[in-house]
């Protein structure tokens, strides 16, 4: 019990305190049977603020978490890791790691950023292979990257990935989205406590449905700046790989739905991105992006034989 205890009060002490204010408001808005006065209010502004100091507080414990993990797996390929006489598909891995590390660390400087880690998440059981996501605290920032986007199949894609990602360092949406939260769960409280239970419960729907469309908007607008920055045709070859590629245990039924309904709380679907894609203003073709990768030129197919002309 005390094991759980300690990580409920570590990890969901918030979650606790918001259901308790939630709770209370709601008993005494049924014991009384009319809007509540604005003493609730003092207990509404509790719950926001508690959830916005333990996220908070959970931004920076990440990214404490990303500088022991760059250490436990990016630094320990290039450094410990890293032989003499490397094989050349593992020489081409250590090279796009030095080249991206280069340039992340060019980039972040104009947004001001002091430090920045990167780590792979699959090694240390963080996330999948596939997954990428960045973190940002005042000039403190991480960037999780999955290891197939370093490979052979996939590298193709990285200069996408990693210009999303930046874009949601340098627009802050993890701390915008923290302040927005706060804030619907201060509205949400207020509406339970002063409108009735049927108007309350449209109104926390529609703040829901809000919170889903902040996010949408944050990520579509880092699509946006990945086109801009690496072109059109990567963009939309990376969306379209996202959008055709298929689990390695295909879902069915109602865990498809399940997991469909759970990433459209926070992504908006593939296919949508991919329309998007197709259709905002960008440079057409692949703008030259310093990650791109450079594709040897296909041979040049075979001239007929024509026979010399006789004397």
């Amino acid at each position: 019990m005390r094991r759980i205890g300690k990580f409920l009060q570590g990890r969901y002490w918030s979650h606790l305190v918001v259901t308790w204010v939630m709770v209370a408001v709601l008993a005494k808005r049924w014991s009384e049977g009319a809007p509540l006065g604005r003493e609730v209010v003092p207990l509404a502004v509790i719950a926001g603020c508690a959830w916005a100091l333990h996220a908070r507080y959970d931004i920076g414990r990440d990214i404490t978490i990303g500088f022991h993990a760059q250490q436990q797996t990016w630094n320990l390929h290039l450094s410990t890791l890293a032989p003499l006489n490397p094989s050349p598909p593992y020489g081409q891995l250590l090279h796009r790691m030095r080249e991206t590390e280069h340039y992340l660390h060019t980039a972040v400087r104009r947004h001001r950023v002091q430090r920045l880690t990167i780590a792979f998440p699959d090694p240390i059981g963080y996330g999948l292979p596939h997954e990428a996501a960045s973190l940002r605290q005042g000039r403190r920032a991480h960037l999780w990257v999955g290891t197939n986007w370093l490979g052979p199949e996939d590298s193709e894609h990285l200069p996408v990935i990693l210009e999303h990602e930046l874009g949601h360092i340098q627009r802050r949406d993890n701390q915008r989205i923290t302040a927005l939260q706060a804030l619907l769960i201060l509205l949400a409280i207020l509406s339970t406590a002063w409108l009735t239970p049927l108007a309350a419960l449209l109104s926390i729907t529609a703040l829901r449905l809000l919170h889903v469309a902040w996010s949408w908007k944050s990520e579509l607008a880092c699509d946006d700046r990945a086109v801009r920055q690496c072109g059109r045709d990567a963009a939309i070859a990376f969306w379209q790989r996202c959008a055709l590629s298929q689990p390695a245990r295909p879902l069915s039924g109602l865990p498809r739905l399940r997991n469909s309904l759970r990433s459209a709380l926070s992504h908006p679907p593939d296919r949508l991105r991919l329309w998007r894609a197709r259709r905002i203003q960008g440079p057409d073709g692949d703008r030259s992006h310093p990650l791109a990768v450079r594709l040897a030129s296909p041979p040049r197919p075979p001239q007929p034989f024509t026979a010399p002309e006789p004397d």
